[in-house]
């Protein structure tokens, strides 16, 4: 029988690996459900936040300024093109509020823009991708629907989660040219580090902030450095009058001195995390190679650092196969029943450390097979 933790989803998220390890009855659960590097931080970098904890406790952080200069330092953005957030829901929260009457956005997709959207009213196309496709994103679809709808706003995350696919970025640039119509293009890269081991291969818009004022990047620093619970998120346009505008409403001290503290050891480790974002990158395409082999999945091709797969045989759900690994072994998965363009056949883990990767792994063929 399914916990009744998973009943109590709130806004389309799952419950946290604290929540659901109590429900549960264990000390502690192996998390393949929520998104992030566990390669990084070092245990190096752990040790000396704990050795500072006095003074981050004792201590008011550094203000917006302070904070763009950090993390301009650590993504290559230009500072004064960037407001950081305490996670970057609190930003999609302020952009999506304040721009745009008229919105699209692709389902399956991060439902966290639906919601907002739908809290503050917003008219709100929902693109359907097809399972046909590998759930891609196709150009023409997006400007035909801008059109056609009178859309004046669309959120693409790139790549997109649960699916893992990413669009090129000659495509978004076709958006931003073409969509005459638009005045807010927010793309969400909040997984583009791990769409290629070559950085010459990452999609990302950073460059094009400057030709293009409609243009936002949102990123989560949390799941790039393996943080996710120390709240860190950016957003970076060149439009000078949407930054002041978000800045408004942005409470003067947004960031914990404990985030703060992170970003300035991130920025003296830029070497280790560049090694653990190609360990990641490389252990997720190995998750997909193993997964790929157990002949009751299918497995979509992943551009970031989890993996989508929709359970071939009839006899098994996800819920089914989700509660199976969390009782009998204590791995948290993604259950997708309730994620929009999807259903009760998909679920997405996350990829976690080697020897939790194949232990899943063999879990998952040890139960479709038995």
């Amino acid at each position: 029988m399914p916990l009744s933790v998973f009943k109590s989803e709130e806004r389309q998220h799952s419950p946290s690996v604290f929540q659901v390890a109590e429900a549960a009855g264990k000390d502690r659960v192996v998390d393949f459900c929520y998104l992030s590097n566990k390669f990084f931080p070092t245990p190096e970098i752990i040790a000396r936040l704990a050795e500072d904890m006095e003074d981050v406790v004792r201590n008011y952080p550094s203000m917006q300024t302070e904070q763009g200069e950090l993390a301009s330092a650590l993504t290559g953005f230009d500072a004064d093109k960037i407001l950081v957030g305490n996670g970057a829901s609190e930003l999609i929260h302020l952009v999506t509020a304040r721009l745009g009457q008229r919105w699209l956005m692709p389902v399956p997709s991060y439902m966290e823009y639906e919601n907002v959207l739908r809290d503050f009213g917003k008219n709100l196309h929902l693109l359907p991708l097809e399972e046909k496709d590998n759930f891609g994103i196709d150009t023409d679809r997006v400007l035909h629907d801008v059109e056609q709808q009178q859309i004046d706003a669309v959120v693409i995350p790139n790549p997109n989660s649960p699916t893992g696919q990413k669009i090129s970025r000659d495509d978004l640039l076709t958006i931003l040219e073409r969509g005459k119509r638009l005045k807010t293009v927010v793309i969400d890269e909040s997984f583009i580090e791990f769409t290629s081991a070559d950085r010459n291969g990452i999609p990302t818009l950073r460059p094009d902030l400057e030709k293009y004022p409609q243009l936002i990047v949102m990123r989560s620093l949390g799941k790039d450095y393996g943080a996710c619970g120390l709240r860190l998120g950016l957003m970076a346009t060149s439009n000078r009058a949407v930054l002041d505008e978000v800045r408004r409403f942005l409470p003067i001290w947004n960031i914990s001195p404990l985030a703060e503290r992170f970003l300035r050891l991130c920025v003296e480790y830029r070497a280790e995390y560049e090694k653990a974002r190609l360990i990641c990158i490389q252990e997720t395409q190995l998750l997909v190679s193993r997964l790929s082999a157990i002949p009751k999945l299918k497995v979509f091709e992943t551009f970031s650092n989890f993996v989508l797969f929709k359970i071939l045989d009839e006899r098994v759900g996800s819920v089914e196969l989700r509660d199976h690994l969390l009782n009998q072994f204590g791995f948290y998965v993604r259950d997708c029943s309730r994620k929009a363009g999807l259903g009760d056949k998909f679920i997405r883990v996350g990829t976690n450390l080697p020897t939790e990767n194949a232990r899943l792994v063999q879990a998952i063929a040890g139960y479709l097979n038995r």
